[in-house]
């Protein structure tokens, strides 16, 4: 278990960071909702392990922007360009 050591580190709860939990919470509930736990627990647990594999491969930051190249964007300012807008052309005065 890697114990966090600087302010900056991401928040642990017991083994998983943080945003590792988010996929055995969906997997639990899924499988609460259908009756089906432990292929619930199994999902999300493989879940994780894909998420590790990217994180790993990718520099930090690149899922929060792959999601907003995709659409989906979570961010608290007022104004963002569309992201279905791929090419910006200067403004004639």
């Amino acid at each position: 278990m890697k114990i966090p050591r600087t302010i900056n580190d991401p928040v642990q709860f017991l083994f998983w960071s943080l945003d590792e939990i988010y996929p055995v919470a969906v997997g639990l509930i899924w499988g609460i909702w259908f009756d089906q736990l432990l292929l619930g627990m199994f999902l999300g647990w493989m879940a994780i392990r894909v998420y590790r594999r990217f994180r790993d491969r990718h520099p930090d930051g690149h899922l929060s922007h792959r999601l907003y190249w995709l659409g989906f964007y979570f961010v608290k300012a007022k104004t963002l360009p569309n992201p279905y807008v791929r090419v910006f052309y200067p403004s004639r005065k």
